[in-house]
């Protein structure tokens, strides 16, 4: 039996805590693809994976569009951004300022509140090590649909080189209701020497289309503060002992002492510890 392709926005969001994401990943938008046995849910992203020793930065963008029978447009856009250490560390900065760190060492996820200055520890419900896939949510679909998948050639997509794929999917007529047949293209581009991936679309004419990529990519150290709680927090959450109060900063690089994206966080490359800007990139990258 193969899977219904999908593209979601917000649907599986009360369902997205099984992957053990924070508030701010709950709200981004899903992209569902065929897989036998169900079609998987998945977020983008580093998704739980745990990959050392290919540090990086990007910008993580995401848009989605449908346009209804009136013509009403139904579009989002979010921009978030992404850095990974040598040791797998990962830290996700979204647009209204918070930043989620996952330290792959102690499975423990940290969501820094700029406004309220908290670090709240939650546990990390699952960790994929790549290669390995990433976390998904398995929702089965009953019916039939053909799937075909065209290999790409590698090309080099935001300045990494990429590996591609195509998959078509075709809904017989009949099969929802649907009185002629529905084709849902998906198109993937990920780097095997980032383990990430780069860009993806997703065109559904029932839902519309979703698109993710990566962009300005410096495949250098991030700055070790980034992955530190910054002094003057209050870390809050399970497994925090009672009384510790404000921190005073983590050791293994500077405290950080500032909010998330606010001037003086600095980073590798000198630039708000988002490592380069993304015309400075690496020759090639």
């Amino acid at each position: 039996m193969k899977t219904i392709l999908i593209a979601l926005t917000g649907v599986l969001v009360g369902a997205s805590g099984l992957l053990g994401q924070t508030p701010g990943e709950r709200a981004r938008v899903f992209q569902v693809f065929g897989a036998a046995g169900g079609a998987r849910a998945l977020d983008e992203g580093f998704n739980n994976r745990v990959v050392r020793g290919k540090p990086f930065s990007a910008t993580e963008e995401r848009r989605s569009l449908q346009i209804l029978q009136n013509g009403t447009r139904i579009e989002n856009n979010q921009t978030n951004r992404l850095f990974r250490d040598s040791e797998g560390r990962t830290r996700v900065e979204e647009m209204n300022g918070t930043a989620t760190i996952f330290d792959p060492a102690t499975n423990r996820r940290v969501e820094l509140n700029p406004t309220a200055r908290t670090a709240r520890s939650v546990n990390n419900l699952l960790a994929v090590r790549a290669p390995g896939g990433s976390a998904v949510l398995t929702v089965t679909f009953l019916g039939n649909a053909a799937e075909a998948t065209e290999n790409l050639s590698v090309q080099m997509v935001n300045g990494v080189p990429a590996q591609g794929a195509r998959t078509t999917m075709t809904i017989p007529r009949g099969q929802i209701g649907n009185d002629r047949e529905i084709r849902v293209v998906t198109e993937r581009w990920i780097s095997n020497d980032l383990q990430m991936l780069i860009k993806s679309s997703n065109s559904d004419p029932r839902f519309g289309d979703t698109s993710y990529q990566l962009t300005g990519i410096v495949e250098r150290e991030p700055d070790a503060s980034l992955f530190q709680i910054p002094a003057g927090y209050t870390e809050v959450g399970p497994g925090v002992p009672a009384g510790r109060g404000v921190s005073p900063g983590r050791s293994g690089g500077p405290a950080g002492g500032r909010s998330p994206g606010e001037p003086g966080a600095r980073g590798a490359g000198g630039r708000g510890g988002r490592g380069a800007p993304p015309d400075s990139a690496e020759p090639g990258k």
